[in-house]
């Protein structure tokens, strides 16, 4: 995966950017974390500009997360968990993960639209319970637009910062991806936990 997306964005450069950002906002498996450092990376190693890169990534980062957010709008929890079930396995995503996306946002609200755009998998997944549960677009688009300004700018850089150590760069961004997977399911347990405390109550 990373080989085929470095290779492509070697070869179509910005265009390259802003359609795999934009499909990276629409589908939690492709690793914005490898385009955008790569991205810096080149900017240091061929005429890429910096600013372009980072202006391209967060318009396609907005795009894509408005389509997946209106998508969403159109249905309902119960199909939604029933299609991923079925189809998910082709884009590696199981209704569990939307679920647990979903009770995120529904603890946490806006706060966790904002909060998780700097999370691996969940930085996409948390928009479809925000479409879901309709949450009011103006205010989705500017916390997720700052959540992702900031995410696009930070990996940018990292990735023209650290251009001469792209395998040590790329080692340490899958650490930050496995550890983020962690404190994920130890979310995810503790968010169980409360809910069969709460049911073993009533």
């Amino acid at each position: 995966m990373e080989q085929i997306l470095t290779n492509f964005i070697s070869t179509w450069g910005y265009t390259a950017i802003a359609i795999l950002i934009l499909l990276e906002n629409v589908l939690p498996f492709i690793p914005s974390e490898i385009i955008l450092t790569f991205a810096g990376l080149m900017s240091v190693k061929s005429e890429l500009s910096l600013p372009l890169l980072f202006t391209i990534s967060t318009i396609a980062s907005l795009i894509g997360l408005l389509i997946l957010y209106y998508i969403s709008r159109l249905v309902s929890e119960t199909r939604l968990y029933k299609f991923v079930d079925k189809y998910g396995k082709w884009i590696k995503l199981k209704g569990k993960d939307i679920e647990r996306a979903n009770d995120w946002f529904k603890k946490y609200g806006a706060i966790a639209v904002f909060v998780c755009r700097f999370i691996p998998v969940l930085r996409v997944l948390i928009t479809i319970p925000a479409g879901i549960n309709r949450m009011n677009v103006a205010s989705f688009t500017i916390l997720s637009l700052i959540g992702t300004t900031i995410w696009n700018f930070a990996l940018i850089y990292l990735g023209k910062a650290l251009s001469g150590s792209w395998d040590t760069l790329m080692s340490g961004l899958h650490t930050y991806s496995y550890v983020m997977y962690v404190i994920i399911f130890i979310a995810a347990i503790y968010i169980l936990y409360r809910l069969f405390q709460k049911n073993s109550v009533h």
